[in-house]
Order: C-alpha cells, then sequence, then structure tokens
C-alpha cells in the first residue's frame, strides 16, 4: 500500500477531462448510499464526521464518487484511526461506476475535489493498494508525489523511510512510524494468512 501527498493546488498537471463532466460537493444520503454500496447510517455518520463527498456526473450521470476526511479518518486496510493534522485532509473510498471506467475521471475528480476546501487545506494524502493498478494511474496523473510504502508491522502503521522531506512531523501527528528498515513486502504483514 503507498502513500502520496499534495501540496500546491495551482501546480496541477494539465489533464484532459472528459466532455459533459461536472463535479459536485454532494450531501444526497441516498444517492451516496446506492453509489457506494453502503448503509444510509454510513453516509449519515461520514458526513456527520466532518467528511465531504463528491459525485462526478458525465452529462448529468452519476459517474464516479469520492469521500475527503477533514478531521478524523481510517485506512481501513490497516485498521488504522488517526487525527489529520490541522490543514490536512484525507482522500479515501473513491470509484468510478464500471461504465465509465477508462475515460478519465478519476484524474480529474481527484484534481476537482481538493478545490472545494483549497482555502482552508493546504495538503491532501491518498493511498492505493498495490494491487489496483488503475488508482495507482490515476493519482500520478493527477499530480500527487509518492511519501512511501505503508504497512503494519505488528499492529503499527509503518512508513519506509521516505526522501520526501518535512513531512515526518506530520506523519507522526498521524501515528505513522518511519521506518529505517527495507518496507515489509506485504502491507498487512500481521494478517496470519
Amino acid at each position: 500500500m503507498s502513500l502520496y501527498t499534495l501540496t500546491n493546488l495551482e501546480s496541477f498537471p494539465s489533464i484532459k477531462k472528459p466532455a459533459g463532466l461536472t463535479i459536485e460537493e454532494s450531501t444526497n444520503i441516498q444517492l451516496l448510499s446506492i453509489l457506494g454500496n453502503t448503509t444510509v447510517d454510513d453516509v449519515r455518520s461520514r458526513l456527520a464526521n466532518d467528511h465531504l463527498a463528491f459525485v462526478a456526473y458525465i452529462n448529468n450521470q452519476p459517474a464516479a464518487f469520492g469521500w475527503m476526511a477533514r478531521g478524523k479518518a481510517i485506512i481501513g486496510e490497516l485498521n488504522h484511526e488517526f487525527v489529520l493534522p490541522q490543514s490536512n485532509r484525507y482522500l479515501w473510498n473513491f470509484r468510478t461506476l464500471e461504465a465509465f471506467r477508462g475515460l478519465g475521471i478519476y484524474p480529474a475528480l481527484l484534481q476537482e475535489s481538493p478545490k472545494f476546501d483549497k482555502h482552508k487545506a493546504i495538503r491532501f494524502w491518498i493511498i492505493h493498494a498495490p494491487e489496483n493498478n488503475s488508482s495507482l494511474k490515476g493519482i500520478k496523473k493527477a499530480g500527487f508525489e509518492y511519501v512511501g510504502r505503508l504497512y503494519s508491522n505488528k499492529g503499527i502503521t509503518t512508513i519506509e523511510n521516505t526522501s520526501l522531506s518535512g513531512i515526518e512531523a506530520l506523519l507522526g501527528e498521524m501515528d505513522i512510524a518511519i521506518s529505517e528498515e527495507e518496507a515489509a513486502s506485504c502491507w498487512n504483514c500481521s494478517s496470519p494468512y
């Protein structure tokens, strides 16, 4: 699992956006529940915990969605709950509906959703699982910078020693340990499997 970050919204690389694309912040609980294949109560809980939801539309048809945590966040794959440092945001649970994949919606959504909070946030974080190559391509295309490989080491969320300077304190605030050792070959080595 890899961690990426973005700080300068003004330096996004230019990407071609699909025709008919619009992106909106959404509080439509029913729509978010259906798109995310989750319960209405889960959506309400996310919104009540200061998470923002975004929906991308192609010609007024919902095509993709994603969430932005602004306080508490969780990396579910590592069972790691943390509080974001002030002015930091965590982008998570992005998904493009199958009929709309391959059009470039995901990188456009990754570039546009931070702009909804740009006056309050200065840094954005996102992860991707190593088997999700489509997610990795979209994250890179959108302009996010690689921080390092994240993994669970005996229940402690750890990141390999990163060459990205000035973020050690932020990682510490998010309870992510920096390892001097080579990163684990798996992102959840505490698994019994």
